[in-house]
């Protein structure tokens, strides 16, 4: 009898001896590549280069370029498989910034083997007093497998090992059976209680020492369920932001697989995504040209994370939809929206303003005419690693491929879904 593992195998050999389902690298191609090149050169450029911070990488360039992001930290680690899979980087240069980045990662402040959401980028001390975040050691987690992996030996030796400190008990609430989002200095701070980007967690907690709880916290979180422009039901995020469908996307390749539900998140991405574009659409004065990808990002004057398009939480209230624009958010859409993404980018490049040294900067409304002269570190990187998977498969194939992951996939209930 045939094993979950050996339907994978059996999968990725397919897609591999067929290039996937999606087009060979052509003409129409070259601006994403030269996007992702861009992106891949933010990151190797600006991790630090300190003696005790070696490889932590800025938030976002170049205003707040003075604390590390962990997340961002594992977009890093991923990029530099990236770079090594597009012949942009020596692999024994890629490989000794992973190490010495896993080394300075280990070495950092840590409660229960979770880290701080940020870390001043000079000392490597926690910045301010910041949480210690679920979410964000999640995702620089997934980099770091995603590297070790790639690289093995010592790399993949450091990965484990950062990841394998996580007490994912610590952040469980048994009596809500949920997992906290985050804890403060003045305790635990709210709960991932309805479907946001943290698919990523219960896999990593089933992989780990949460296979006990993570299925009950998986199938406890609310489902918010209703239509998309084209009729479409699925489930969409609090404020509509299409982050939220792409991030734990970036590193587990949920595509042909359902859960104990029948439920395709993969499937639920592609429409999350075809309704951003649409909703844009119906809006020419505020996105004109046909430009779509709403999403948490810079806007003038800081940050907001409520940029989305409806359905949105609260009746359609939380979603903010303004005219401003997050090109890394239809960008981090190809594996979903592969024709409608690569069009996208060249409607963007026609924004001469929009494009700096690494690229295109983070986001900008063309109804008021402003750019955001700045880079952020996660959005770029799920620009590139959302890339990377659909032209190479890069970090599916790396992550995916670990005993770890897929253990916790099965422990989830996943299993391939049935072709009609």
């Amino acid at each position: 009898m045939r094993t979950f593992e050996d339907i994978c195998n059996e999968q990725i050999a397919a897609r591999s001896a067929q290039g996937r389902k999606y087009m060979k690298l052509g003409q129409k191609d070259q601006p994403m590549i030269e996007e992702m090149h861009a992106c891949f050169r933010y990151f190797f450029d600006n991790f630090s280069r300190g003696r005790t911070t070696y490889g932590l990488m800025p938030d976002r360039m170049p205003d707040i370029k003075h604390k590390c992001s962990v997340a961002a930290n594992g977009f890093m680690l991923a990029a530099m498989a990236v770079g090594v899979d597009f012949k942009w980087i020596d692999f024994s240069l890629a490989k000794s910034v992973c190490d010495s980045a896993l080394e300075t990662l280990l070495a950092l402040e840590q409660d229960h083997g979770f880290l701080y959401h940020f870390y001043e980028l000079n000392t490597g001390k926690r910045y301010h007093n910041c949480e210690l975040s679920t979410i964000d050691t999640a995702l620089l987690f997934c980099g770091a497998l995603t590297a070790g992996n790639y690289f093995g030996s010592n790399t993949l030796k450091l990965a484990r090992k950062l990841v394998g400190r996580a007490d994912w008990s610590y952040f469980y609430d048994a009596d809500r059976k949920l997992f906290h989002m985050a804890r403060y200095d003045t305790g635990m701070q709210a709960w991932w209680d309805y479907y946001a980007e943290q698919l990523i967690l219960y896999v990593l907690a089933a992989a780990g020492n949460g296979a006990d709880f993570a299925r009950e916290a998986y199938e406890s979180f609310g489902r918010l369920h209703g239509k998309a422009a084209n009729g479409e039901d699925f489930v969409y995020t609090w404020c509509g932001t299409l982050f939220t469908h792409q991030f734990s996307h970036a590193f587990v390749d949920f595509e042909g697989k359902v859960d104990g539900q029948g439920f395709d998140w993969f499937a639920n991405s592609v429409t999350a995504s075809v309704n951003d574009r649409l909703f844009c659409a119906s809006q020419p004065q505020l996105y004109p040209d046909g430009i779509w990808g709403l999403s948490s990002c810079a806007v003038p004057g800081g940050y907001k994370g409520r940029i989305g398009s409806i359905p949105s939480g609260n009746n359609n209230t939380e979603n903010l939809s303004d005219g401003t624009v997050a090109p890394y958010a239809a960008l981090g859409s190809i594996v979903f929206t592969p024709d409608e993404s690569i069009a996208v980018l060249d409607r963007f490049r026609r924004y001469e303003a929009l494009t700096g040294k690494y690229g295109l900067y983070d986001s900008f409304n063309p109804s008021v005419g402003w750019t955001a002269e700045c880079y952020i570190s996660i959005d770029k990187g799920i620009t590139l690693l959302m890339g990377a998977n659909h032209y190479k498969r890069t970090v599916w194939k790396n992550f995916n491929a670990l005993t770890e992951i897929r253990r916790g996939m099965r422990i989830l209930g996943f299993t391939p879904k049935q072709q009609d």
